[in-house]
């Protein structure tokens, strides 16, 4: 291995760290992450550290303001319901192909998933519980791991990072977890392998928007837009319509205007 292939692997290995202080809360929202200290933090050189803030840029979780360098990624309620938005619309697309393309292995995979999930229930007295959290986002992933898109597997897996991120902030600020219904990882499950693709998909839309919602109320202390008026129709790429907008004819400018100002002294 050169001396390329290895600060390569240092750095996944460091990004997968810094990732997780990020995604459990241990580095806050705006946190600036300033190259030495975090040298010191996680044993490493200068080169790997810089390449794995580039990677988590890529993931969006980590923010480079020009020559000020990194800090963690803002949160807002905006951000969080265009997160909800997108992921609805992707992981319900790779569910009807799961549920098109997937063989006994996959049903298998899905039935494991979830029985462990259930084995594992949240409790009260531990808000975040890695376990529980890395077998939820098993769950999850093992419902669309047949899709066949490497790359639509490769979005769902950034946007669910993203928004588990957020329940994790909401549930630091809430003191409890997100309100859902308990049953509805078995009801997709039950129509994922009766081929129902219109109920899978139906259920789990259902599900992400409820937990967003309740993520919202959840963590509004802690959105610097708790307050601000949400926008009609939506303005992001997840929530707007496909349709090309309408042309329209040019219409006479009837405004009055002022008298020109040219020539005149100031």
């Amino acid at each position: 291995m050169d001396q390329q292939d290895a600060v390569r692997t240092i750095a996944q290995a460091v990004q997968g760290r810094l990732s997780a202080d990020i995604l459990f809360g241990r580095l806050a929202p705006d946190d600036r992450l300033r190259l030495e200290p975090l040298c010191e933090t996680y044993a490493v050189g200068m080169s790997p550290i810089r390449e794995a803030l580039a990677q988590l840029v890529g993931r969006g979780l980590v923010i480079q303001d020009g020559q000020r360098g990194f800090r963690v990624a803002p949160i807002s309620r905006r951000e969080l319901e265009d997160i909800a938005a997108t992921r609805i619309r992707l992981e319900t697309m790779a569910l009807r192909d799961a549920i098109a393309h997937g063989d006994d292995a996959w049903e298998a995979r899905i039935l494991a998933a979830h029985h462990r999930l259930a084995r594992r229930p949240r409790t009260a007295d531990k808000l975040l519980d890695e376990d529980w959290e890395t077998l939820h986002r098993g769950f999850h992933l093992a419902l669309i791991d047949a899709c066949g898109s490497p790359l639509l597997l490769a979005f769902c897996h950034d946007l669910h990072d993203r928004f588990d991120r957020y329940r994790r902030i909401a549930v630091q600020a809430a003191g409890r977890h997100p309100k859902v219904t308990s049953s509805v990882h078995g009801a997709i499950v039950d129509a994922a392998l009766v081929r129902d693709a219109d109920r899978a998909a139906a259920l789990l839309d259902r599900h992400i928007a409820e937990a967003a919602a309740d993520i919202v109320r959840m963590g509004a202390p802690r959105f610097p837009d708790a307050d601000a008026p949400r926008p009609k129709g939506g303005t992001s790429l997840a929530e707007a319509t496909a349709r090309a907008p309408a042309h329209r004819r040019p219409t006479r400018d009837t405004r009055p205007r002022l008298p020109s100002q040219k020539g005149r002294p100031r």
